[in-house]
């Protein structure tokens, strides 16, 4: 039976109605819920088996039989490692119903099926007696999130214990030990605040009003791949400090809210811009078997793990990969300038599901509690990270500002399409006689209203709908300005909208053809890659620790031929990847003629020998006819790509990927990547199609 769902198509502007089958939520879920990167964690599985076959022995050797709970079991993994480390009995449950269901089959095809109970219910819904035959006296979970505490692991802990668990339990973990660490970073602190805009001469044009100046931003983490931050992109203000500590095997309940104020010392002058966090469990109750989630240059056993795998991999890339517990940013509501060995208090908090940081001069405040700030300018609740820092990026601003000040003068009246574009209301200052920018959500348009009040912005129109637009303000219009970004895109071509909206308009204009618009084209780029890690959240599992999971893969493979698109968005600076060849140039569109289809194919010839999993793509905008590198605003790489070479792209954007199901081995002028893409700008469609040959 087919249901229909409202999709907002990004391209064209459009509600649409599809029909999918009424299975399509199923899949969705399924597709989505990232099991398949925890059972690619090798680390992860080989010490959780190393602790239940070291907790189960030790047992027994006391007498005691192992009757084990596992909270959350997924695929069932857990549970028959246990079973296969000599529990006694094994109950597991899971409220993930298509996980529990596929967990079942998985079970049966491992003989295992008459060995664990399989309950499909939350843990805090299990009743001894009724689900339970006894309380178990060992507890093996895996409820932990990049936060540690994020997916509800307090209050799990603590239902289990006074519920589901003897007073002898063993609980494996045993314990979590959470770090922080001070840094000063300008890059990274352009996530999270609005930078003054200033002209190619360095004068001032706008400047953030006083109640975004003065925002303490969102309290948030901001979940990233710690290693792949450039070492001279931040300085420590302060070594990893250890926080708080999570004991799991304790029978009292565990504190829903704590706080942990620490005296630190500045190791170097900076701003304490950020506090980076990362956490350390302990596996069995000895500590003998823990893993740590820190980044390399904090990693406990770089120098061990570094020894097998440097510089067959980069330095940063030799620490176990996961992409399920990954490490934060929080960023400071207040940061401190400070003088190297100045002292400071670090304020620590957290509640049931989150943690949140602040800092205070001195050492006066090391018993206050500080409450979670949020954001009250709407800047941060209105835009991403990422588009945060593309509004602060400087060679991006630039060669927009170069192109405005040479197209802008004392008779131009500006039409600027695209969401929260300072770049184009900064066309006042530049001389501009009238600008009307297309703003069609409400706080983004509040946003743009507060920043053109703010520096007294005159001849200034923003505009909620495009019919709020006079006939006689277009016929006026004699260049229009787009960067383009709208709020609906996901993947870079998403502001592709930017042409949609010129072909509804195009006929209100005097003379469209001659119209000076910019950007006037794009081109989308694509190049083969062999990713380090990254291919790894698609890749199959088939066994993990002798266990068959070939059910599990049949599941997510057919979930995401359903309900995945090819191709997804990804924050590439993240995830190192080799090029495989030189880019290539796939589709261009000229924004006057937006509404032609066009259906290309190609092929990129392999030139470095190696293994092809992923396909980048991404878009340079083209802001004039000239070609010049400077006239371009690129999406994608930010140095020029070298074959056999990890490629650096912009951390302001997330880039499309196509990743193979299968890892795919290519040979240097044997191989080559075919590809198809249609292109139908009244569908708001872009359609990609890659072989490896």
């Amino acid at each position: 039976m087919a249901v229909f769902t409202q999709i907002l198509n990004p391209i064209s502007g459009q509600n649409e109605w599809a029909a999918k089958d009424d299975t399509y939520d199923y899949y969705q879920e399924v597709a989505n819920a990232g099991f398949g990167d925890m059972l690619h964690d090798w680390e992860r599985n080989q010490k959780y088996y190393q602790a239940l076959k070291k907790t189960i022995a030790h047992m027994h050797s006391l007498g005691k039989k192992a009757h084990v709970l596992d909270i959350g079991t997924g695929t069932g993994i857990l549970s028959m490692m246990a079973v296969s480390s000599g529990a006694d009995s094994v109950t597991a449950c899971e409220a993930f119903l298509p996980m529990a269901n596929c967990a079942e089959q998985i079970l049966e095809a491992n003989g295992m099926k008459d060995k664990i109970k399989l309950i499909k219910k939350r843990s805090t819904e299990i009743e001894i007696g009724v689900d339970m035959p006894r309380k178990a006296n060992l507890l093996v979970t895996e409820v932990l999130d990049t936060e540690l505490i994020g997916e509800g692991a307090i209050g799990i802990y603590n239902h289990a214990h006074a519920h589901l668990l003897t007073d002898d339990v063993i609980c494996i973990p045993s314990k979590a030990v959470c770090f922080a660490q001070v840094v000063s970073s300008h890059l990274a602190a352009q996530w999270n605040s609005m930078k003054i805009l200033a002209n190619l001469d360095g004068d001032v044009l706008l400047r953030p009003p006083k109640e975004i100046s003065e925002c303490k931003g969102e309290a948030n983490l901001h979940d990233v791949q710690l290693s792949q931050l450039p070492l001279e992109t931040f300085r420590p203000i302060t070594q990893p400090l250890e926080i708080f500590q999570f004991d799991f095997n304790k029978k009292e309940p565990r504190a829903s809210e704590r706080h942990c104020n620490m005296e630190a010392k500045a190791s170097s002058v900076g701003s304490t811009d950020l506090v980076f966090y990362w956490w350390e469990i302990a596996l069995d109750l000895e500590g003998e078997i823990r893993l740590s989630c820190a980044p390399f240059w904090a990693h406990p056993h770089l120098k061990e793990m570094a020894a097998s795998e440097y510089p067959a991999k980069p330095l940063s890339n030799v620490i176990p990969w996961r992409d399920h517990w990954m490490q934060a940013i929080y960023y400071v509501p207040k940061p401190l300038n400070l003088q190297k060995d100045d002292t400071f208090t670090l304020l620590c908090n957290h509640d049931e599901y989150s943690l949140w940081f602040d800092v205070s001069i001195g050492t006066n405040e090391l018993n206050k509690k500080v409450p979670r700030h949020q954001c009250s300018c709407r800047m941060h609740l209105t835009y991403s990270r990422s588009r945060i820092g593309q509004m602060n990026e400087s060679i991006r601003n630039k060669r927009y500002m170069k192109c405005l000040e040479e197209k802008i003068n004392e008779s131009s009246n500006v039409l600027v399409l695209g969401d929260s574009c300072l770049l184009g209301l900064a066309s006042v200052k530049l001389g501009a006689k009238s600008v009307i920018c297309y703003e069609p959500q409400q706080y983004s348009r509040e946003f743009l209203k507060g920043i053109a009040k703010n520096n007294q912005l005159e001849n200034v129109k923003i505009a909620q709908k495009l019919g709020d637009i006079t006939d006689d303000e277009l016929q006026a219009v004699n260049f229009i300005f787009a960067e383009p970004y709208f709020l609906t895109s996901i993947l870079p071509w998403d502001n592709f909208y930017f042409g949609t909206l010129l072909m509804q308009l195009k006929d209100k204009f005097h003379k469209f053809e001659e119209m000076p618009i910019s950007p006037l084209g794009a081109k989308i780029y694509c190049v083969p890659l062999e990713f380090l890690d990254l291919h790894k959240i698609r890749s199959p599992v088939k066994e993990c620790e002798g266990f068959d999971l070939r059910l599990f893969d049949e599941m997510v493979q057919k979930s995401i031929s359903v309900a995945q698109a090819k191709v997804e968005a990804q924050p590439l600076w993240e995830y190192p990847g080799k090029a495989l060849a030189k880019e290539q140039v796939i589709l261009q569109v000229d924004f006057k003629k937006f509404d032609q289809m066009q259906s290309l194919k190609g092929s990129i010839p392999i030139e470095y020998t190696s293994s092809c999993n992923g396909i980048a793509l991404w878009v340079d905008w083209l802001l004039d006819s000239t070609g010049n590198p400077k006239s371009i605003v690129s999406s994608g790489p930010t140095e020029p790509i070298e074959v056999g070479k990890h490629v650096k792209w912009n951390m302001f954007v997330r880039q499309g990927v196509h990743l193979m199901s299968q890892t795919q081995q290519v040979v240097n002028g044997k191989s080559e990547v075919s590809w198809e893409v249609e292109f139908k700008p009244g569908k708001g469609l872009i359609d990609f199609n890659f072989i490896v040959k």
